[in-house]
């Protein structure tokens, strides 16, 4: 009977090892994650215009721009890896993107990466080439 309750003790003991390092990782993502606001796609001129800013506070080690043709399949067409330098009011970043013939509409998002590798992807935003 004793070894019963051994072993429930040390299964209790794992239990609460493993709940307490899930806290503590959970914690770790939360804090991670960054505000991106303005995040806007618009065709200007020829080419398509990717901008976004980010909370000064943010711990930014660089940011991708990915595309879709589908919304689905993403793949990196930029690395952006600082804020614009000519906006002292915020932390804003963009890219260019040329507009190609092949499709009628580009999906993009933004997937950051901070100083301690985690990442975080912003939401989807679409475009219609006409």
């Amino acid at each position: 009977m004793k070894t019963n309750l051994l072993v429930v003790r040390n299964g209790l003991i794992v239990v609460l090892f493993l709940s307490l390092a899930f806290c503590t990782n959970a914690q770790k993502v939360a804090s991670a994650k960054i505000n991106i606001t303005n995040f806007q796609v618009v065709k200007e001129q020829n080419k398509v215009a990717i901008k976004w800013a980010t909370d000064k506070t943010s711990q930014t080690n660089y940011f991708e721009v990915e595309k879709s043709n589908d919304g689905k399949n993403f793949k990196t067409v930029a690395y952006v890896l600082g804020a614009d330098p000519t906006q002292t009011d915020c932390e804003c970043f963009g890219y260019f993107d040329k507009i190609t013939g092949k499709s009628k509409e580009s999906y993009y998002r933004l997937k950051h990466v901070n100083t301690n590798g985690n990442v975080q992807f912003s939401e989807v935003k679409m475009l219609a080439l006409k």
